[in-house]
């Protein structure tokens, strides 16, 4: 039997020799399926892996991992089960993550194409514009408008100005 150190993260689980600090070996925690102690010696415990593309048929396969602990294999599971809840929250914040950047993206490329017809827009005004000044060559001249004035200015005309004013227009 060998004597290993069992590190346990959210990414893995690690072998280590505990003279060299070397990894022995290193299971991805998501292949870890399932894990448990032996209920008639609460020293051993044992993990489950999935491991895909097998050497001969390239199909999924399991392995299972038999260990004996100085402590409680209860303690080991526990640790195990707390790692995957903290993978498996941090997977949830990284795609809700993602999904908020998605929705942030889409509503900037709206407020762009936006933007984009209201320039659009605001040429073909302008052309439009320019289009009617050249097709009207006097620019206006010769046209205007008659205006009321106001009962001030009439006042000051006196009866005989207001009858004129009146019949011009």
């Amino acid at each position: 039997m060998t004597e290993s150190h069992l590190l346990v993260t959210c990414d893995c689980l690690k072998l280590i020799n505990p003279q060299t600090q070397v990894t022995r070996l290193r299971f991805p925690l998501p292949n870890v399926v399932l894990y448990a102690t032996y209920q008639e010696n609460k020293r051993l415990f044992a993990f489950v892996l999935k491991t895909s593309g097998g050497r001969v048929d390239n199909c999924q396969t399991s392995v299972c991992y038999i260990f004996e602990s100085n402590n409680e294999g209860e303690k080991v599971c526990d640790s195990v089960g707390l790692a995957k809840q903290i993978a498996f929250h941090e997977e949830l914040d990284r795609k809700a993550s993602e999904k908020a950047k998605e929705i942030v993206k889409d509503k900037q490329q709206k407020e762009l194409s936006k933007q984009k017809q209201i320039k659009k827009d605001l040429e073909e005004q302008s052309r439009l514009i320019a289009a009617s000044s050249r097709s009207n060559p006097h620019g206006g001249e010769g046209q205007f408008v008659v205006l009321r004035s106001s009962q001030s200015e009439d006042s000051n005309l006196g009866e005989d100005g207001k009858k004129k004013r009146e019949s011009e227009t």
